[in-house]
């Protein structure tokens, strides 16, 4: 007997817990949809694109960077042609579908791909031409069998203060401004230098190895955050201002990236630039939603 009441109570117990629990649930909102915002793959188009940058040094440097080249570098000699094969066959495992360079879109693109067609065609001659637009990007596309090369850059005017330029003194400015130490607090000049120089000892592919390292390329980054944003803070803002125009360049970059992407195919970008826009293209690619960023170094490093 003693038994049967205490099971009796048991389910009393349980009983009133359940109803407690629905009314409980009654009050919460019920979720009969995911909000459209709230979804990670709303956005996501039809394929996601891979794309990668490769970055380079300036086979032909034309000297327009703020770093000089201080050691010359022969592409077309023996030896760096095999090493250029090794390159190029490494890259050719990223199975690229569209090579991306750094020749002016509105300017170059016509231009450039007239010669390519030439060349893949055997009228025009690349042996005697250092510029990685040929020596990378041509040869490259020839071996994937494609048809033509993509000029993705675009200039950015300058949009800033309007200086005396043949007078500026940077320098004289900063100490006026009390901002010297701080601009010059790190020696970047000394971290070009050695890059430069590595240049001469390593292979190609060695080379790119180190030159496209995240560690490096943020380094490399860092400069425009540091030694160049401070110059006439509080004043002109011309640091800010060149920073500003360093960034509008990329963006442009990536805007014909996006632009020349066909979504609706397994689309594989490579662009060959500078390695100093490297840093700032993958962070956009990597923030895309329609991108899926590869970094060179998982195919340099093979």
């Amino acid at each position: 007997m003693r038994k049967l009441i205490l099971g009796i109570t048991f389910l009393t117990v349980l009983i009133s817990c359940k109803q407690e629990s629905d009314k409980t649930d009654d009050k919460i909102p019920k979720q009969t949809h995911i909000n459209p915002i709230e979804d990670p793959n709303k956005f996501m188009g039809r394929h996601k694109a891979k794309a990668m940058v490769l970055g380079v040094f300036h086979f032909n440097n034309p000297g327009l960077d703020s770093y000089k080249s201080k050691y010359d570098f022969n592409i077309l000699e023996d030896k760096r042609q095999k090493e250029l094969d090794v390159l190029l066959d490494k890259m050719v495992k990223y199975k690229p579908t569209k090579i991306l360079v750094e020749s002016s879109r509105i300017e170059a693109d016509s231009i450039l791909n007239n010669r390519f067609k030439k060349y893949i065609n055997g009228n025009f001659n690349i042996e005697d031409k250092k510029n990685e637009v040929y020596q990378i990007a041509f040869k490259l596309a020839k071996k994937l069998g494609h048809k033509k090369v993509y000029a993705s850059d675009a200039s950015s005017d300058w949009f800033g203060v309007q200086l005396d330029w043949d007078n500026y003194d940077e320098d004289a400015y900063l100490k006026e401004l009390g901002q010297f130490e701080k601009a010059k607090r790190y020696d970047y000049e000394s971290f070009y230098t050695l890059y430069d120089s590595l240049k001469t000892t390593q292979s190609l592919t060695q080379h790119l190895i180190s030159v496209n390292n995240l560690e490096n390329r943020l380094k490399d980054h860092q400069a425009y955050l540091t030694e160049t944003i401070i110059i006439g803070a509080g004043d002109n803002y011309l640091g800010a201002d060149s920073v500003g125009k360093w960034y509008r360049r990329n963006l442009r970059i990536f805007a014909n990236a996006y632009d020349m992407t066909d979504f609706d195919t397994e689309e594989r970008l490579l662009l060959v630039y500078g390695s100093g826009h490297v840093w700032q293209l993958s962070q956009l690619f990597k923030d895309s939603p329609d991108f899926e960023y590869v970094e060179a170094n998982e195919y340099l490093a093979k």
